[in-house]
């Protein structure tokens, strides 16, 4: 009896593990078509630029740094130290990757090896979800109902607000976690309070390490469903779920972090949100779809970009027709929690500066809410969680009115048009990764100096700053070859102490450092040359109005 019961199970599971990795092994497939070649060689850097250069620099910075105290170094901000979760390096992963540190040479990076793993993960996840809501779309376990998840789990992979990020960030890139969070959730509808919380607060936990507005997604997402339970739960079971939530947040977003920037006042909500036609602008570059929606902030063809595909459009179409109002009495997929979740994510992107097309209009609300919705400029990002909701209520919705046989049908048309109409944007995705190049510093010999410090440093005047609006890339490149610190940085969020002490130019050069190389502005220069009688001071070779003052022999 019992050989037989363990074949049993091993035949109920030995599909859903397959189902698994056939979504592992095309979501990985469709990243390596999205990314080429370029980011899998891992001695090849140079596509690094803009944001993505800023993070390796902090990772390699942070890592080489013996006396990075926590999450906290000076060899971005030198001397005044920092948060590096600042400079959105997910300090989650930084600090698993310390001990590890010496293993990997100086000159290599695997942002490409962990984007792939993030459209592997998204489909993995997708495909587990999708699994957990056939279950309780009352789509059963059959054959049918897998062959639902496998396709969804592509559908989840090829998301293209996830892969068009790769062309500027890699936190924001690791959508994968509120897909992640989505599974459990639904996984642990009817769990007990205290397991519920220990498993949601886990991802939330792993969520605070990675970014900021990612915590809050999830917070809405749990936060909603929660809430819509006060019908089946007593009220003081509900309000502990709750404040477990917030202090899991609260305290995440302090030990890694991420609260050090809290001050800053970084403004501008609205500046990047999503345009109310954002899901169906593909910025004329879809296959099936190439609608192109004017810009009405300036920000929103990629800080705002939340195009969905031909092919969710489509399902979503479909799933609509169906009417949700004559789903089975047998569902307990939570369709109200998921439909009021994917509003409130939608109404925060949208954000108070609401735009349609190329029209605009700013919706007045109290400055108390600005301030806090301020820390959230790229309002636009918040409609990820809506998006992946939206999916999952769609197949739910088709499960119920079709059924799982007749889904499959669908989904697979879906899928077909999802990619055919992506094929174009991921191309270009491709060939962007191929042409970037990251800017390199010249006319600073190589030399045994202290630090490298720039005045205005970038976080000062990014337009007079020696080198221009990219010289975080060529400066912090130098600092790290060379093992040194540097007072230039480009940071996520800089909190307000760090902008006054840094942009103090007198009290900075009240004492120059002799060992240091110094790159000022011509102005500063002019003003304060006497200060630097002994070193070497000449203009800057390839860049205009800055000087270069270096120690004696420095040359």
């Amino acid at each position: 009896m019992r050989v037989v019961n363990r074949h049993s199970t091993m035949c109920r599971w030995l599909p859903f593990v397959l189902g698994g990795l056939l979504v592992a092994m095309l979501s990985a497939l469709w990243a390596r078509y999205v990314l080429g070649p370029i980011p899998f060689d891992t001695s090849a850097g140079g596509w690094l630029w803009g944001d993505l250069a800023q993070v390796r620099i902090a990772w390699g910075q942070y890592l080489s740094d013996p006396d990075a105290h926590w999450l906290t170094t000076n060899r971005l901000s030198y001397p005044k130290p920092m948060s590096i979760a600042l400079f959105d390096p997910m300090p989650l992963l930084l600090l698993l990757a310390r001990p590890f540190a010496g293993w990997v040479g100086e000159g290599h990076q695997y942002f490409g090896y962990y984007f792939g793993l993030c459209l592997l993960l998204q489909g993995v996840f997708g495909y587990l979800a999708t699994s957990r809501a056939m279950v309780l779309a009352g789509g059963g376990q059959s054959w049918a109902s897998r062959g639902c998840a496998v396709l969804a789990g592509l559908l989840f992979a090829s998301v293209p607000y996830t892969f068009v990020r790769f062309q500027g960030h890699t936190a924001l890139s690791s959508q994968w976690v509120l897909v992640f969070a989505i599974w459990v959730v639904l996984s642990t509808l009817d769990w007990p309070w205290q397991k519920w919380c220990l498993a949601n607060g886990a991802v939330l936990l792993v969520a605070t390490g990675i970014n900021p507005y990612f915590v809050l997604m999830i917070l809405i997402s749990d936060g909603v469903l929660v809430a819509l339970l006060l019908r089946q739960r007593r009220y003081r079971e509900v309000l502990i779920r709750l404040s477990v939530l917030v202090a899991v947040a609260a305290a995440g977003l302090m030990i890694f972090g991420f609260i050090a920037g809290s001050t800053a006042d970084t403004g501008g909500y609205g500046v990047y949100s999503m345009n109310l036609l954002g899901p169906l602008d593909s910025n004329g570059r879809g296959g099936l779809l190439p609608l192109d929606v004017a810009d009405a902030t300036g920000g929103q063809t990629f800080e705002g970009f939340d195009y969905v595909g031909a092919g969710l459009l489509a399902l979503g179409t479909v799933a609509l027709a169906s009417g949700l109002s004559r789903r089975r009495s047998t569902s307990r997929f939570p369709f109200l929690a998921a439909l009021l979740i994917s509003t409130c994510c939608a109404i925060l992107a949208m954000s108070t500066h609401l735009t349609v097309g190329s029209y605009a209009v700013d919706i007045p609300v109290p400055r108390a809410a600005i301030f806090l919705l301020s820390r959230f400029r790229g309002s636009g990002r918040l409609f990820w969680m809506a998006g992946f909701w939206l999916l999952l209520v769609a197949v739910a919705a088709c499960v119920t009115h079709f059924g799982s046989r007749r889904t499959v049908f669908v989904l697979a048309m879906t899928v077909l048009a999802q990619f055919v109409d992506l094929r174009p944007l991921a191309a270009d995705v491709r060939t962007n990764i191929a042409s970037y190049s990251t800017q390199r510093l010249s006319g600073v010999p190589d030399g045994n100096y202290s630090a490298i410090l720039v005045f205005p440093a970038w976080q000062c005047d990014t337009v007079k700053t020696p080198g221009g609006v990219r010289n975080y890339e060529s400066i912090g490149y130098f600092a790290l070859g060379h093992h040194i610190p540097t007072n230039n940085f480009y940071a996520a969020r800089t909190p307000d102490s760090q902008q006054r002490f840094h942009c103090n130019y007198d009290a900075r050069l009240k004492q120059v450092d002799s060992r240091a190389a110094y790159l000022l502005s011509e102005e500063l220069f002019t003003q304060y040359r006497d200060r630097f009688a002994a070193m070497q001071c000449q203009r800057l070779a390839g860049m205009d109005a800055a000087w270069s003052c270096l120690p004696e022999g420095g040359r």
